[in-house]
This record gives C-alpha cells, structure tokens and sequence, in this order.
C-alpha cells in the first residue's frame, strides 16, 4: 500500500487508519507483534520516522504498544493491567490470591477467546480448500 502525499490527511494518519482498519479486521490478533519500522516504512513507501509516528497514535488510542528492544505489539483491551495500584501481595507480603485469580480469569479468558478465534479461522482455510 502507497500513502499519498495528495491526501487531505497526514501520512502518518493515513498509516495510522491501514493499521487500525487491519486490527478492527481481527489481522492481526491482540498480541501478534507488528512488523518493524523498517518493514513498515518499506510496505507503505515511507520514512521510519512517519511509521513511528503513526504507531505513536495508535499506542495513545491503546490498539498498540511498545515494548523496548521487542517491537510493537497489538494491544489487548482484555489483559490485565500489571501496574495497576491493585498490588498482587498483601500488606503483610503474602500473596493477594484474590487479585491473582481474577488476573487469571482474565487470562483463561482470553485464551479461550484466541481459541475460538483460530477455529473460526481453521474452518475457513478448509471450506476455501
């Protein structure tokens, strides 16, 4: 895909909304690690610069973070918040079970979720063949 300079919004934007359209389309998943700048740069004809632009948008909508030395991720509205002030031990030092489970919970769910959608997309690999 070639971003226009003619478009009456940014690059940036313009690669901000083809990422977000290809997210809201479930391609890729919550978790899926996005291509680099570079890659990104290269697939829409563009400068790292404008990429990392556009991908700082989207890491202030929350559909996308960053992790250091790792790349960028597609966020999931699902996870748990680690740094919550919802501390996972007890005043005492013990461990806060309770926040525990409920962090698992959300796990188990999501993983659930990540499974139904691989079987929806395995049926229709098999209805295509």
């Amino acid at each position: 895909m070639t971003i226009s300079s003619d478009a009456p919004i940014s690059k940036k934007m313009q690669i901000a909304n083809a990422i977000r359209a290809e997210i809201a389309d479930g391609q890729p998943l919550a978790g899926y690690k996005l291509q680099s700048l570079r890659e990104l740069a290269n697939r829409f004809g563009v400068t790292a610069v404008t990429v990392s632009g556009a991908l700082q948008i989207l890491i202030d909508e929350g559909l996308v973070v960053s992790v250091p030395n790792r790349g960028y991720f597609v966020s999931d509205a699902d996870a748990p918040d680690w740094d919550a002030e919802e501390s996972e031990t007890s005043a005492q030092g013990s461990p806060d079970y309770a926040a525990l489970i409920r962090h698992l919970e959300v796990l188990d769910s999501t993983v659930r979720s990540l499974a139904e959608r691989v079987a929806r997309l395995e049926s229709l690999i098999e209805a295509q063949d």
